[in-house]
């Protein structure tokens, strides 16, 4: 099963790639570190009736690259200038862009679906806003055990590093103070991801996936500029996917 997940990967890095080009779309290297943590929920984890909120507005390359398949639609389309979740697109629940909506809408959903399991892809970035943490107590205080929030732990968000920007310190900590069940793995590991979004839960739980930001392309990989920067004709060249 981790080979069919590998695939995807390489995959899904190659539309982002090609189809950011071909848009001259930015946030690439916000979608390429989430790749692993796409592709192993859909191929392995996500079943029918799960809801899935995708809250980390600017990687939806990635996600638009799962949605493409399934749909029939052109990626690069939908990829236009400045690419961000919208119900426009099949598929997507509920429009992001502005930080921090995403939690708030996947423990709603939790909360009024308890026979359901949803799960919040979010970025370390939008952890800054205050509804994270107002959503953290909701979850815990009304013990959403079918909740599953997926943090990109990249350290990188749009002006810098996330520690320089607004410092979160020890995030497993905190979440841990909230009332969530958290671990920290390698968001890159199929096998680890794997294995830890199989777990049943308990209590609300928060996965803190350690990430590379433009994971699988050297010059943009630990790269704040690739949060912005878009493809030319010369850089496509240097992509090895």
């Amino acid at each position: 099963m981790a080979e069919s997940a590998l695939e995807l990967c390489k995959k899904i890095r190659r539309d982002i790639i090609n189809a950011s080009y071909e848009a001259k779309a930015c946030h690439i290297g916000s979608a390429l570190s989430c790749v692993e943590i796409i592709a192993v929920l859909h191929s392995e984890i996500l079943k029918e009736g799960d809801f899935f909120v995708f809250s980390k507005a600017s990687g939806v390359a990635a996600y638009y690259s799962i949605l493409a398949e399934k749909y029939g639609f052109n990626l690069a389309d939908k990829l236009r200038n400045y690419p961000l979740p919208s119900t426009e697109v099949p598929g997507i629940i509920h429009s992001m862009g502005s930080m921090g909506h995403g939690l708030p809408i996947a423990v709603g959903l939790a909360y009024a679906n308890r026979n359901k399991r949803v799960y919040c892809l979010m970025s370390d970035g939008e952890i800054a806003e205050g509804t994270t943490w107002e959503s953290l107590l909701f979850a815990s205080h009304h013990n959403l055990k079918n909740l599953t929030i997926i943090i990109d732990r990249n350290f990188i968000q749009a002006c810098g590093k996330t520690e320089d920007v607004l410092k979160l310190g020890n995030l497993e900590a905190k979440c841990k103070s909230f009332g969530c069940g958290t671990i920290c793995v390698d968001g890159h590991s199929i096998e680890v991801l794997k294995l830890v979004l199989e777990t049943s839960n308990t209590i609300p739980r928060v996965v803190i996936a350690e990430t590379v930001k433009g994971k699988g392309v050297d010059f943009m990989e630990n790269k704040v500029e690739w949060h912005y920067r878009n493809l030319d004709e010369k850089l496509l060249v240097q992509c090895q996917i």
